[in-house]
C-alpha cells in the first residue's frame, strides 16, 4: 500500500582545509591591528547580530556561482555535479578568520562577505548553524569542525577563541609524520558522516603540511511523502545531446507545491519535495520545452532562486515522476576558486594568514595548497543517500504534472532560512 514504503534521506559533508608551505625562510610577524569580539565578554554577549538571512543569502549565490563555472567547465554533458555549497561557505568562513590584508578581502570578495567584519561574519554563520540545529525533531542533523595542527605549528590565542566559539572547532596537536594519522583523521570524519565518508585524506597528502582543518555536515530525514516501489517504471530520459536512455522513474500522485508551466509564462516546472517535518526539502527544477538546463543554471543566483522558491503555488494535487538514481562527483576547485577571485590565498608567496600564526618561523608561507570535493548520491524506494568530501590544502492547475525526464537542477533546502545544503545538476541519471 502507499504510503508505508519509508524513504529515508542521508545527507553527510565533509569539508577540509589543509595548510601548506612553498616559500622559505619566513618569519610569522604580527598582524595588522583588528577589532574583535573577545569571547566570554559583555561586548560579546550583547553582539550587534547579523541576521542568518545574510549568510544564507551569500551562501547561496557562492554556490550557484560555483555549481555555475563547474557546469560550465564539464568535459561531457552528460557529467553529472553534486556540491554542498553551504559547508564549503562555512569552512572558508572558519579560514578567513585567519587571514589578513587582501587575503582577507579575497577570500571575503568570493564568498560575497565585503563589507562585514570578522565578528559580523562569524555571527552569521553561528546564528545559522543554530537555527538548522534546532529545527525539526524530525530529521537528523549533525555539524562538527576539527582542526589538526602540526605539532610545531601555534595558532594564535584569538584565532582559536574564535574558532572555538563562533564554529564549535576542536584544536590538537599531532605529528602528521605518525602512520596512524591518516586513518585518525579519515576514522573521525568517518564517526561524524554515519560512516559515508571513509577516506577524506591519505599520508600522501601530508608532505609540506600544517594544519587540517576539517568540518562535516550529517542529515538524516524521510520523505514526508515516500515513494512506493511498485510505482516504479522504466521511462525514456532525454540528454542533452538529444539521445534517449531508459531509467527507472519513481511515481507518485501527492499535495505539493509547484512552480512554473508554460501555462504561468515559464519555462521550467517545479516541485518541492518536503522531508518529515517539513523544515526541509528537496526542490526539483525541469526546463520545459526549448529551456535547457545549462540556460537554468547560468542564470540562477540567490535572487532568481528566490524567486522561483516564492513563486511556488500552494498544495495542488501533483504526479511527480523522479528517476532512482546515484551518481560520484570529484572535483578539485583551485582553479574555479582562483577565477572567482581568491587566488592570492593559494600563492605561496603572497597568502597571509598572518591571523593564523602564532610568532613563529616555519620556514615556509602558509598558503592553500589545493582544495577538493567528492560527493556521492543515491535516489531510490528505500531512501536517499548522500555523502560529500571536501579537503582544502592550507598547504499547472488541476492537477501539475512534474516529470524529471530530462536534465534537471535540485536542491536539498532547510525551507524557513533557505539555506541550500546541498545542490546539483542530473544529465544523465545513469552515469
Amino acid at each position: 500500500m502507499r504510503g508505508r514504503t519509508r524513504l529515508t534521506a542521508l545527507v553527510a559533508f565533509v569539508s577540509g582545509v589543509l595548510l601548506l608551505g612553498t616559500a622559505t625562510g619566513v618569519q610569522a610577524g604580527e598582524p595588522q591591528a583588528r577589532e574583535f569580539l573577545e569571547p566570554g565578554s559583555t561586548g560579546f554577549a550583547q553582539r550587534s547580530v547579523i541576521s542568518e538571512p545574510k549568510a544564507v543569502r551569500t551562501a547561496n549565490d557562492f554556490g550557484f556561482e560555483l555549481l555555475k563555472r563547474l557546469h560550465a567547465q564539464r568535459e561531457d554533458d552528460r557529467d553529472n555535479i553534486f556540491i554542498s555549497p553551504l559547508s564549503v561557505s562555512m569552512s572558508l568562513g572558519m579560514l578567513m578568520n585567519g587571514a589578513g590584508g587582501e587575503t582577507f578581502d579575497a577570500m571575503g570578495h568570493t564568498l560575497g562577505l565585503e563589507g562585514l567584519t570578522v565578528d559580523e561574519a562569524n555571527v552569521g554563520y553561528k546564528d545559522l548553524s543554530e537555527l538548522l540545529l534546532r529545527l525539526g525533531s524530525s530529521v537528523e542533523l549533525r555539524l562538527a569542525n576539527h582542526s589538526w595542527l602540526d605539532e610545531s605549528f601555534q595558532v594564535r590565542r584569538d584565532y582559536r577563541s574564535r574558532v572555538e566559539v563562533f564554529f564549535d572547532a576542536a584544536i590538537e596537536n599531532v605529528r602528521f609524520e605518525e602512520p596512524s594519522m591518516a586513518g585518525t583523521i579519515n576514522g573521525w570524519v568517518g564517526e561524524t558522516t554515519g560512516g559515508r565518508i571513509s577516506e577524506l585524506v591519505t599520508p600522501d597528502e601530508f608532505r609540506g603540511l600544517v594544519a587540517l582543518l576539517v568540518n562535516s555536515v550529517y542529515f538524516e530525514g524521510k520523505w514526508a511523502d515516500p515513494f512506493d516501489p511498485a510505482e516504479t517504471v522504466m521511462i525514456g530520459f532525454l540528454q542533452a545531446d538529444g539521445s534517449t536512455v531508459n531509467v527507472p522513474t519513481m511515481r507518485q500522485e501527492l499535495d505539493a507545491r509547484v512552480g512554473g508551466g508554460e501555462d504561468y509564462g515559464e519555462d521550467y516546472v517545479a516541485v518541492d519535495l518536503p522531508y518529515g517535518g517539513q523544515a526541509f526539502s528537496m526542490t526539483v527544477v525541469v526546463p520545459l520545452g526549448e529551456s535547457t538546463l545549462s540556460g537554468l543554471v547560468e542564470e540562477m543566483d540567490d535572487a532568481r532562486w528566490r524567486e522561483l522558491i516564492d513563486a511556488l503555488r500552494g498544495e495542488a494535487r501533483t504526479e511527480v515522476r523522479l528517476p532512482r538514481f546515484e551518481l560520484a562527483y570529484e572535483k578539485v576547485l583551485n582553479d574555479v576558486l582562483k577565477a572567482m577571485g581568491m587566488g592570492v590565498a593559494f600563492d605561496g608567496s603572497n597568502a597571509d594568514f598572518g591571523w593564523l600564526m602564532g610568532n613563529q618561523s616555519l620556514g615556509a608561507v602558509p598558503h592553500i595548497g589545493w582544495m577538493k570535493q567528492k560527493t556521492f548520491l543515491r535516489v531510490d524506494e528505500e531512501g536517499t543517500e548522500t555523502a560529500a568530501a571536501t579537503g582544502t590544502a592550507f598547504a499547472a492547475e488541476g492537477n501539475p504534472v512534474l516529470q524529471a525526464d530530462r536534465p534537471f537542477l535540485f536542491a536539498i533546502r532547510e525551507k524557513e532560512s533557505g539555506a541550500i545544503l546541498f545542490l546539483g545538476t542530473v544529465t544523465d541519471p545513469t552515469k
